[in-house]
């Protein structure tokens, strides 16, 4: 009973390990010698003798060769998520002599079954001869690394192994290759998103544009005659953001500027829109006598618009040269090209 307990556990905590590794950030080294048989170390650590393929977190990692007979040799390696860094390395015979001493320990099996043919085995790090479906036999007991490549693809994963008995790997490739597709196309997505979102902010801050326009102004000019008078209409665009004091404005004149155009930055607004219709003395007589310029009429409105970004907002002022002004505003979006 305690055997099946503990063999129940032992299966559970491989599970575990297995589901963990699908998920954590690695990447793969694979690490070379002349002569091959170097004892390889990460981080103090042995993981196994050249040549070795091993999985490893991404980041830079001091990595050790030694051989019986060989200077000792240390190398800094970077490795990158999902990429396999090659170390290859020529060990230097010393005069110095070293004993090692192999530690024996049980062994069990490992049966491989994939979904493609032709895949490459590693255990450890260590090549086998064996190609999926196949029963890999004296593998050692307890916890080993095992990676599978196919291709373009390899997948690492850790099992456990109890001495005497039979662990079993099954792998799909062809579910890898749809998840991938699906990642990319979920990643593509985001980068679109991403960049919609850029553009957005670029279009926020563009600024609004504002025309000031006088339509049919009913100026009338008599220079030539001896007497006589002329009309003329003048806006006072007046305008400041909500919560400044100090007023900015823009002025037209019938008789020499009809229309302005400028930018604003986008936000609440108070605008004062001011039109006055003079009477201008003109001809020789009335410019002699000093005659001067009468006012007919003034308009006012105020308004509080919020301006969007992006957007043009023009201001008619109509006169019909009598007694009435009108105005209006026409919104229309300028759909600006940014990148």
């Amino acid at each position: 009973m305690k055997r099946f307990v503990k063999g129940y556990v032992l299966c559970f905590t491989a599970f575990l390990l297995s589901i963990s590794g699908l998920f954590a950030q690695e990447g793969f080294l694979r690490v070379t010698s002349v002569p091959d048989g170097a004892s390889i170390e990460i981080a103090g650590k042995n993981i196994g003798k050249t040549p070795i393929l091993t999985v490893v977190k991404p980041g830079e990692h001091e990595i050790k060769a030694t051989l019986a007979g060989y200077n000792t040799h240390t190398e800094t390696v970077n490795v990158k998520e999902n990429e396999v860094a090659v170390m290859q390395v020529t060990l230097v015979k010393s005069s110095r002599k070293s004993v090692f001493q192999r530690v024996r320990r049980g062994n069990g099996n490992l049966t491989v079954i994939t979904d493609r043919e032709n895949v490459d085995v590693y255990i450890n790090g260590v090549k086998v001869k064996e190609k999926p479906p196949a029963t890999i036999k004296d593998v050692p007991a307890g916890l080993n690394t095992v990676i599978l490549v196919s291709g373009e693809y390899a997948d690492s994963s850790r099992v456990i192994i109890q001495e005497g008995k039979t662990a079993v790997i099954r792998k799909s490739f062809e579910d890898d290759g749809k998840m991938l597709t699906a990642l990319s196309k979920k990643d593509e997505e985001a980068l679109l998103k991403k960049k919609a979102e850029e553009l957005e902010l670029k279009r926020q801050a563009l600024p609004a544009k504002i025309v000031v326009r006088i339509d049919n102004p009913a100026a009338e000019e008599n220079t030539t005659a001896l007497w006589g008078e002329s009309d003329s209409v003048t806006i006072a665009f007046q305008y400041r953001k909500t919560g400044e004091s100090a007023w900015n404005i823009r002025e037209l004149q019938s008789k020499t500027a009809l229309e302005d155009t400028f930018s604003l930055e986008k936000g609440s607004y108070e605008i004062q829109i001011t039109s006055t219709h003079y009477k201008e003395p003109t001809g020789i007589i009335n410019i002699f006598l000093g005659a001067k310029k009468e006012k007919i009429k003034e308009y006012r409105e105020t308004i509080r618009p919020e301006l969007k970004p992006d957007v043009q907002y023009t201001y008619t002022v109509s006169y019909d040269g009598k007694t009435d002004f009108s105005y209006k505003v026409a919104e229309e979006a300028l759909n600006t090209p940014v990148e």
